[in-house]
């Protein structure tokens, strides 16, 4: 037979136990929406970080085409393409190029013949007179479309923003002239305004050109620019991933650290799949921690609350009767 104390346990248990059940479970429920909330933050914030990233390029594209336009719009710069002479247009390019290379991040500046010929590239003065058909690809839609081009490509240079215009005398089709700018200060900007890390990753079957060896790389996947290359790395060795068209959402975890991630298509300036860029934000996660272990404290608290609650109103009735 049960003792006197052992029924009063055990009255007031039942009740007790259903109470905090209940309360367990409103908590849960609780516990699961803040995970909601975390990974609703988690996301606004990945795409924060992807669309000051696609603004950057959209506004560094521009730039780019409005370069090349007003030097291609240039009579004396017309006449010498006309004539390629390429000792008039070096000096005639040479002092703006020194400029915007170093304040505007040009790392491409060249002038290219109607038959498809590099004719002189400033970044390179000594490579000229090359037949580019076969692989700059930005440049054959621009002499063959007559129309100017703009957006992402990847050449033996590496990768860039390229503005690419049409150099015209009256009707007459003279050449093209074309400048790029380097990808690694524009991720720079967006990674100090959203403390975010990002890589520009190529895939070699994607490109269509031979892509630096020296780049790092990781199961053909070739990481163009970013802010982190170890770190992109690891994320690749880890987790390798594959460009698609689709954005990607999730949580990434490296060298014991968790991160918000995010991936999304990088695409030339025809709309061709190339690679992906790779975005990630490390999570401290200090305040939902916080939260979390808080909700728990509460329902045990609760808990035993609860039982010693209805432990001593068990008591309370049986010494009344």
């Amino acid at each position: 037979m049960p003792s006197s104390f052992a029924r009063r346990l055990l009255g007031a248990g039942l009740p007790a136990l259903l109470l905090a059940c209940i309360l367990g479970a409103m908590l849960w429920h609780q516990h699961r929406s803040v995970e909601q909330v975390a990974s609703r933050s988690r996301e606004e914030q990945m795409r924060l970080v992807g669309t000051l990233l696609g603004s950057s390029f959209d506004q560094a594209a521009k730039s780019s085409l409005s370069l090349a336009e007003s030097f291609a719009r240039n009579a004396e710069i017309r006449d010498a393409l006309a004539a390629e002479d390429r000792t008039r247009l070096q000096a005639l390019s040479q002092d703006a190029y020194q400029y915007l290379s170093r304040q505007a991040s040009v790392q491409i500046f060249g002038f290219h013949n109607r038959e498809l010929r590099y004719l002189l590239r400033m970044h390179r003065p000594d490579q000229h007179g090359d037949d580019i058909s076969a692989f700059r690809a930005m440049i054959v839609a621009a002499n063959r479309l007559r129309r100017a081009q703009t957006g992402i490509e990847i050449g033996i240079a590496g990768i860039g923003i390229r503005g690419v215009a049409l150099v015209q005398r009256g009707s007459e089709f003279l050449g093209t002239m074309e400048v790029g700018l380097d990808i690694r200060p524009l991720i720079e900007l967006v990674k100090t305004a959203t403390n975010g890390e990002i890589a520009v990753v190529a895939a070699a079957s994607l490109t269509g050109v031979a892509l630096d060896p020296k780049l790092p790389a990781v199961g053909g996947l070739s990481i163009m620019a970013s802010t982190d290359d170890q770190l992109f790395l690891n994320l690749l060795r880890a987790q390798g991933t594959q460009p698609q068209r689709d954005v990607e959402f999730g949580r990434r975890r490296i060298d014991e650290r968790s991160y918000a991630f995010m991936s999304q298509p990088l695409v030339d300036f025809s709309g061709k799949l190339v690679g992906t860029v790779l975005m990630l934000k490390e999570e401290t996660r200090s305040d939902w921690r916080r939260l979390s272990t808080e909700l728990w404290v509460i329902a045990l608290c609760g808990g035993i609350l609860a039982f010693v609650g209805f432990l001593v109103l068990s008591r309370a009735r049986r010494v009344g009767s």
